[in-house]
């Protein structure tokens, strides 16, 4: 009899709480409207990439891909970081890339060329013993401030290599 009683008073209990809940498809339309209302528009987007790495693989994928973004028409920003500031010195030796033939450096100017923005952060340079004077030509000294203000904008992607 309890049994009996239990599964009663569960099946009630089940009826009750759909009968209640608003339509589950309801919920997901409305969900999915609202995420269609948050959408940016791909034109206005602009692209963060965090390089932490001066290993020629991997840096040339960070910069390939940050200049097809930028030749789409996409304000690009590379911010280079931990090992990836010795990829901006011209006293270091430089690896070629075997895709692209050029070293990871020649593909900075270039891109810096094309209207896309090197920042580096400073205290990675004093890290690697990396002097302002060592620098290539266009890579500008990050802070704070200057990250920050790209990586809170409202329409900003981030990837990281």
């Amino acid at each position: 009899m309890k049994i009996v009683s239990s599964l009663l008073l569960s099946s009630f209990i089940g009826i009750s709480g759909i009968l209640v809940t608003p339509n589950f498809s309801q919920a997901q339309t409305t969900h999915s409207q609202k995420q269609q209302t948050a959408v940016i528009s791909p034109k206005t987007a602009s692209l963060f990439v965090n390089l932490t790495t001066d290993d020629s693989w991997r840096g040339a994928m960070a910069i390939g891909f940050a200049e097809k973004v930028l030749q789409q028409g996409h304000p690009t920003t590379i911010f280079l970081n931990v090992s990836a500031v010795n990829l901006a010195s011209q006293k270091l030796p430089q690896h070629t890339n075997g895709i692209t033939g050029k070293t990871l450096q020649q593909m900075l100017q270039e891109f810096i060329a094309q209207g896309g923005s090197v920042l580096i952060c400073p205290s990675c340079m004093k890290q690697g013993g990396i002097s302002d004077n060592d620098l290539i030509q266009g890579v500008k000294m990050g802070s704070p401030q200057a990250t920050q203000s790209l990586l809170f904008e409202d329409n900003v992607r981030v990837m990281s290599w």
